[in-house]
């Protein structure tokens, strides 16, 4: 095999913009494809990484897009919606859009894609799920505390399971979580916060 033709570990974390443990995972779970070099050191075929970010860059909208590559001193509010329920997406979207603020609206339909869109636009406020295909929501909110880009990020859970089977132990402890139905008045109540405070610190 060609030198060009696999990444390391590192190279395929800058390339799709996310940690070392989620590569890892990804390729654990024959997202990525891999093969070992004779002394045992994993390698990543770069065609399956170009896979994996068109299939990305596939589900974004060209608004999405245009907002991901956006440069200049104009930061808009970003919102991020990890949610594999379409009703879900949509509905917060609707909250969000009706509140007739400067704020673009990116949906991710699991926790790898969360994370992907997450570390690439860098929103102020995420609402993301627990049961998701993949990637579930523990796994993807452990990994954003454990980057110091999103240690900090505003994230409320947004989940249809019922509050004594939400696993607490595995949420870090900052974490909000609301209940489905959702609570339109609860949802705009996040927003504009972050969105206020945001507006206060430009």
């Amino acid at each position: 095999m060609q030198p060009n033709e696999y990444t390391t570990t590192t190279e395929a974390c800058e390339i799709i913009g996310v940690s070392k443990t989620v590569v890892k995972r990804l390729a654990d779970e024959g997202i990525l494809k891999t093969w070992k070099t004779p002394g045992g050191h994993r390698r990543l075929l770069r065609s399956s990484v170009n896979e994996y970010i068109q299939k990305f860059n596939n589900k974004a909208s060209p608004d999405q897009t245009e907002s991901i590559e956006q440069t200049g001193s104009y930061s808009p509010f970003k919102v991020v919606i990890v949610d594999d329920d379409p009703l879900t997406q949509q509905l917060i979207s609707s909250i969000v859009q009706r509140l007739n603020l400067d704020i673009l609206v990116h949906v991710a339909n699991d926790g790898y894609e969360g994370l992907m869109m997450i570390g690439k636009i860098q929103p102020q406020i995420i609402f993301a799920d627990l049961m998701m295909p993949n990637m579930n929501g523990y796994d993807m909110l452990k990994a954003l505390r454990n980057n110091e880009e999103t240690a900090n990020t505003t994230i409320i859970v947004v989940t249809a399971v019922p509050q004594e089977q939400v696993d607490r132990e595995r949420l870090p402890k900052d974490i909000v979580v609301i209940h489905k139905p959702i609570q339109a008045d609860i949802i705009r109540s996040f927003i504009n916060y972050e969105y206020n405070l945001k507006s206060n610190n430009s």
